[in-house]
């Protein structure tokens, strides 16, 4: 089958300008250094070899002007694009792209020129800045990849139809079908003597500035966070202004505690009052996982792909656990880096029913199974805790209806594969989970199967005051012995947020954590 104009553009992503608007597309047209979001549709179009199809021109309001003299240019909210159409943003901005599908009410387009680079983009129907669609008269488009109904899609591809991996997956949703009963929970071994030592609480922070180094007298209630998914490790600290401790952006800072390496990032911002006291953020190397890029893979393990990712980014790493798992191919477009590795953890997590938490200790990126991260030193009850809350929510991450869809490019159409639990939806309302698929077969079973995973109230628990610990971070598994109202807990917990604080000589902790949802396997 010939390439369309579509296959074109999608052949373009990732392609960046040098220089301000200089391209490849401004050297076609004659006008390089020109802004080139139109200039790209129309090489596209050249490409695809429909010139006569769409204007040739660097100008939107042109190129709109053309459609509309020629009777096919249609209004926002009076039709429903289609594959190739041209979609003008021309309402409080000038811009253009070029429709690849919709789904519900949202718009998936490519575009030239937008970020300075080709990418994929999606706005709602109703985005306030477009204007309308340009509905060219094509010799050829290939309808397989228009789509034709329901929800948002990934993005990203996992699997390939009849391949080992779509097997493997199939054969790990129907063990999820067949539980019945949950697992028992894992015996609590808590060490109560570790658990009531207190510490030193003795802190100290070395500031590298080129080729000095010094150690900073920090003000009372330095913190430092970490959050298990997407967030960065954070140090804040303030320190009285002096002309010896030269502090930038840029810095690196090590904390230690009571003698052991703590804490290793790099300082990012500072703030100064009038009394002369500047406050200090870092972050540590999990920062730069905010960076976006496309993140192309095939037959990797999610670990590799975290290699892969330092490696372009300069990061630095430690033991990266074998997540045993290789996903057959992925493509994240204009992803964020942590998005890109969580959706490589996902898959595994989905294949293989384990947890991994990736993290920079002391300056490695390092990735673990949590079911080798329980702190027994670190027991949760009512002594160790100076106060606690316990919540129970739907808000987030839990779904009553699942919806997969599979391009079927025999249709032209998706294929549409719906789970739900009408009694919880009777309860709660639709709280719908949106993906694509590439494989049919994976369709019904994996509807059910997220269902079963994600059909489920969240539970957490914030205790605040706990004696600081060392070992504690994010992905954590500390046990808890507590009773809250009508509920026994005695389990393991996972750590999603600890804030470590120090003031006074005295360490604390306050932890949030969730129950139940990992592997201890």
């Amino acid at each position: 089958m010939a390439k369309d104009i579509i296959d074109v553009a999608i052949g373009e992503i990732g392609y960046a300008e040098t220089g301000t608007n200089r391209t490849k597309y401004g050297a076609w047209m004659g006008m390089n250094g020109a802004a080139w979001c139109h200039m790209f549709v129309s090489w596209c179009a050249d490409q695809a070899g429909e010139s006569a199809a769409v204007p040739k021109t660097a100008s939107t309001t042109t190129g709109m002007n053309w459609f509309k003299n020629k009777g096919l240019f249609k209004t926002k909210g009076s039709y429903t694009p289609k594959r190739g159409d041209l979609v003008y943003f021309k309402t409080g901005r000038s811009h253009v792209g070029l429709v690849e599908y919709v789904s519900d009410s949202t718009l998936h387009t490519v575009e030239g020129n937008s970020s300075n680079k080709v990418c994929r983009r999606t706005y709602s129907l109703s985005e306030s800045t477009l204007t309308g669609y340009g509905v060219p008269k094509y010799k050829n488009l290939n309808v397989s990849g228009s789509g034709g109904g329901g929800g948002s899609g990934g993005g990203g591809s996992s699997g390939g139809s009849g391949s080992s991996g779509s097997k493997e997956e199939l054969a790990y949703l129907k063990r999820i079908l067949k539980k019945k009963k949950p697992e028992k929970s894992t015996e609590i071994k808590a060490d109560v003597q570790e658990t009531d030592k207190l510490p030193k609480g003795v802190v100290d922070v070395l500031i590298t500035n080129g080729k000095k180094q010094f150690f900073v007298p920090v003000e009372d209630g330095m913190k430092i966070v970490w959050e298990r998914q997407g967030t960065p490790g954070t140090l804040t600290f303030s320190a009285m202004y002096d002309k010896k401790f030269k502090i930038a952006e840029g810095n690196s800072v090590l904390v230690s505690v009571d003698g052991t390496k703590f804490f290793y990032g790099f300082i990012f911002k500072h703030k100064m009052s009038k009394d002369g006291m500047v406050s200090y953020t870092a972050y540590d190397q999990l920062r730069y996982l905010k960076n976006k890029d496309n993140v192309i893979y095939t037959k990797k393990r999610a670990d590799q792909v975290i290699s892969q990712i330092a490696k372009k980014f300069n990061l630095q790493t430690g033991t990266l656990a074998n997540t045993k798992y290789v996903i057959p191919k992925r493509f994240d477009d204009n992803t964020a880096l942590f998005d890109a590795i969580q959706n490589a953890l996902d898959a595994t997590t989905m294949m293989k029913g384990t947890v991994y938490v990736l993290y920079d200790k002391v300056g490695k990126l390092t990735l673990t199974n949590v079911s080798k991260m329980k702190v027994n030193e670190c027991l949760i009850d009512e002594e160790t805790g100076r106060d606690f809350t316990y919540e129970i929510s739907i808000d987030d991450g839990v779904y009553n209806q699942i919806k997969l869809m599979y391009e079927n490019k025999e249709t032209g159409k998706y294929d549409i594969y719906i789970a739900k639990n009408s009694k919880k939806i009777n309860k709660w309302g639709v709280l719908q989970f949106t993906d694509k698929i590439d494989d049919p077969d994976l369709g019904k079973l994996k509807s059910k199967a997220l269902l079963k995973l994600y059909g489920k109230k969240k539970q957490t628990l914030s205790i605040s005051g706990v004696i600081g610990n060392k070992k504690v971070r994010a992905g954590s598994l500390v046990p808890v012995m507590l009773k809250v109202h009508e509920l026994n807990l005695a389990n393991y917990m996972l750590v999603e947020k600890v804030t470590h604080t120090f003031k006074h000589r005295e360490w604390t902790m306050d932890l949030i954590v969730s129950g139940g949802d990992f592997s201890a396997g």
